[in-house]
C-alpha cells in the first residue's frame, strides 16, 4: 500500500498478474487506481511481451505489481532470465516495480533464489521497490514486514510516518534476532518439508474425490494449490455451498476483476492433512459431482 501511494495517484494505471492475490486488487481499488490484468504462465509468471505492449500503449501506466517466486495462486517462480528484462523493461518505461517476496523462501530449491530487486541499479534507476514479510514464514501475529523502496525511499519513509508514526521496536528486535539465528533457517527447512507433504496428500485427496477432467499441477513450494476445474462448473457456486459445510475455499473469480476463472479453484494447504481435513475434501467431490450431473449432455456427432 505504501509503494502504490508513492508512486501513482488516483486514476493512474497499475499492471499485474492475471489471476493475482485478491488483496493486491483491493489495494488498488482501494486507492482509486486502475489495475491493468496481464497474462500470466504457471511456469514463467507474467508476460513480458503482454507487459511491453500496455507499457507502450497505456500512458498512465506507472507501475507494475509482481509475486515472482510461488505467485499467488497460479505457484509459479520466474525464471532468473525474466526477472532480469522485467527490470529492465521497467527502466525503459520509466515504471515502479512492486516485488512482494513474501514466499521466496518456501521455495525448494537447491540454490538461493535472487529477487528481481537484486537487479536493479540504485545509482542509475531504483525502479524496484522490494517487499518482504515474516508473516508466512514465522508468525501472522507479529505483523512484522520491511521494504526497500530505491528511488521512492524517501518518499515511502514520509508517508509511513505521516500515517503511523514510530513502530513498535521490541517486534522489530523480535524478528531480526530470530531470522538472524541458525533456528529460524532450520524452522524453514522443517517447514518446507511439511508443506510438500500437505501439498501432496490434498492433490491425493482431489484426485481421488473430484471430478475427471480437474486439472492441476504441483508448485515447487508454497501454501495452496490451483486447480482448474472442467468447464461449466462454478466455483463461486462450489465457495457458496461449501460454506454452508463449513469450508473454506477460494473461488477463482477473487484473482481478477475480469469475470474470469468461474471453474478455477484455490485450494489451502497450511493444515495438517487429517481425517477431517480429507472428509472436506469428499464433501467438496460431492457438491462437485451434483453440479457435473446438472451440466447437459455433451452432443454427439454423426
Amino acid at each position: 500500500m505504501l509503494a502504490l501511494d508513492a508512486v501513482a495517484e488516483p486514476g493512474d494505471v497499475i499492471a499485474v498478474e492475471s489471476p493475482t492475490f485478491f488483496g493486491i486488487l483491493q489495494a488498488i481499488e482501494v486507492r482509486g487506481l486502475r489495475a491493468l490484468e496481464i497474462p500470466s504462465s504457471p511456469h514463467t509468471g507474467m508476460s513480458l511481451e503482454a507487459l511491453e505492449l500496455a507499457a507502450r500503449n497505456e500512458p498512465r501506466l506507472k507501475g507494475v505489481v509482481v509475486v515472482p517466486h510461488l505467485q499467488m495462486p497460479l505457484g509459479s517462480v520466474m525464471p532468473d532470465v525474466h526477472k532480469e528484462r522485467l527490470v529492465a523493461l521497467c527502466v525503459e518505461h520509466g515504471l515502479a516495480l512492486v516485488e512482494d517476496d513474501i514466499y521466496r523462501e518456501f521455495v525448494e530449491s537447491s540454490r538461493v533464489l535472487r529477487p528481481a530487486k537484486a537487479w536493479d541499479r540504485p545509482g542509475d534507476a531504483g525502479q524496484v521497490i522490494y517487499c518482504a514479510s515474516l508473516s508466512k514464514s514465522f508468525a501472522p501475529g507479529l505483523r512484522q514486514g520491511w521494504m526497500s523502496a530505491g528511488r521512492w525511499q524517501a518518499r515511502v519513509q514520509m508517508i509511513k510516518f505521516a500515517r503511523t508514526r514510530n513502530m513498535q521496536t521490541w517486534s522489530q528486535l523480535l524478528a531480526a534476532r530470530s531470522v538472524d539465528s541458525p533456528a529460524y533457517e532450520r524452522h524453514m527447512r522443517r517447514m518446507r518439508v511439511q508443506l510438500r507433504i500437505q501439498r501432496e496428500q490434498a492433490a491425493r485427496a482431489v484426485a481421488r474425490y473430484f471430478p475427471a477432467g480437474t486439472r492441476l499441477s504441483l508448485p515447487p513450494g508454497g501454501l495452496s494449490l490451483w486447480l482448474e476445474l472442467p468447464l461449466g462448473i462454478s466455483s463461486t457456486r462450489l465457495y457458496d455451498e461449501a460454506l454452508q459445510n463449513g469450508i473454506r475455499v477460494a473461488p477463482g473469480p477473487m484473482f481478477s476483476n475480469t469475470g474470469r476463472y468461474e471453474h478455477f479453484l484455490r485450494l489451502s494447504c497450511g493444515m495438517p492433512f487429517t481425517a477431517e481435513v480429507e472428509a472436506g475434501y469428499r464433501t467438496l467431490g460431492d457438491l462437485l459431482a451434483a453440479q457435473m450431473a446438472e451440466l447437459p449432455a455433451p452432443r454427439k456427432v454423426a
